[in-house]
């Protein structure tokens, strides 16, 4: 598919032939993994990214071990978090956004239409806009995270997320602070930290890299104009409006926030557009 990242491609490719290996219908799959047809149509064509948690119940049907799948799959969404990096100029970090007690599950605008589930798995602010970036500051970012995927391929495809990888982020702490994942390499290699997923198919995680001490929320299949905000007491609130309608940009994530150290409490809102109730999500740096 024209503008797919040929990491994404091998991914797609790897994937059918694994479904093929499964003999499952594309229904039977979507039954056997909780994933729906459609989504699936998406992932094996090359269209989107699919989450890691799909990939890992693909590799249960398949019989497949996963350490090599996890390798392609980190390589694939290094490259589609950079070339959908939605990461758009931040919000106020005033009190724009009210919220409400938190809740344990999301409740969705009622008014949007009803997602298919999408999936959990990378990485980043009103209308959102692309970051202006200079021309070859991309390409040198594009290369460093070539090169540090290529390193987890080669020595580390069943390493946990976040150990050494040979290369360096591009910061650190609180000079993170806006700033986003994907330029800064803190998007390799991240630990999940917080996910759901409503029945609606609006998902969410927290994702925190402990190299870069910093932390971000992201979340996808959410109906455009919903507000993600992501805060780290005693750190700038991160907002970013979500402004895909389609599956070109799967996902929308904050900009950075630091993490001072264990036990800090991380915070994800999800305000719909409607109007309806904020919903918040929280976690802490293990």
């Amino acid at each position: 598919m024209t503008g797919t990242p040929p990491e994404c491609e091998r991914l797609a490719a790897r994937l059918r032939t694994l479904r093929d290996r499964s003999r499952l219908t594309l229904s039977a799959l979507a039954t056997e993994s909780a994933y729906s047809k459609s989504s699936w149509q998406r992932w094996l064509a090359g269209r989107s990214l699919p989450p890691w948690l799909a990939l890992s119940a693909l590799c249960r049907l398949a019989d497949e071990p996963e350490a090599g799948i996890r390798a392609l799959w980190e390589l694939a969404e290094a490259a589609w978090s950079r070339r959908t990096a939605t990461a758009t100029r931040a919000l106020p970090s005033g009190d724009g956004v009210g919220q409400t007690p938190e809740h344990t599950a999301y409740r969705a605008d009622a008014s949007a239409p009803a997602a298919s589930p999408p999936a959990p798995a990378a990485p980043v602010g009103a209308p959102a806009r692309r970051f202006r970036r200079p021309l070859m500051g991309g390409v040198a970012a594009a290369v460093a995270v070539l090169v540090a995927c290529i390193g987890i391929l080669l020595t580390g495809a069943g390493r946990p997320a976040g150990a050494s990888t040979g290369f360096h982020v591009g910061c650190t702490g609180i000079a993170c602070n806006g700033k986003d994942p994907g330029v800064t390499l803190c998007g390799v290699e991240p630990k999940t930290l917080l996910h759901v997923q409503a029945p609606t198919g609006i998902g969410l995680e927290i994702r925190y890299n402990p190299l870069c001490r910093a932390a971000w929320a992201r979340v996808w299949n959410a109906p455009p104009g919903n507000i993600l905000t992501f805060t780290v007491p005693g750190q700038p609130a991160q907002r970013v409006a979500v402004a895909h309608t389609g599956d070109t940009d799967p996902f929308v994530y904050t900009a950075l926030a630091a993490v001072p150290g264990r036990g800090s409490a991380m915070k994800a809102c999800v305000t719909p557009r409607s109007g309806s109730a904020t919903v918040c999500y929280t976690t802490r740096q293990p």
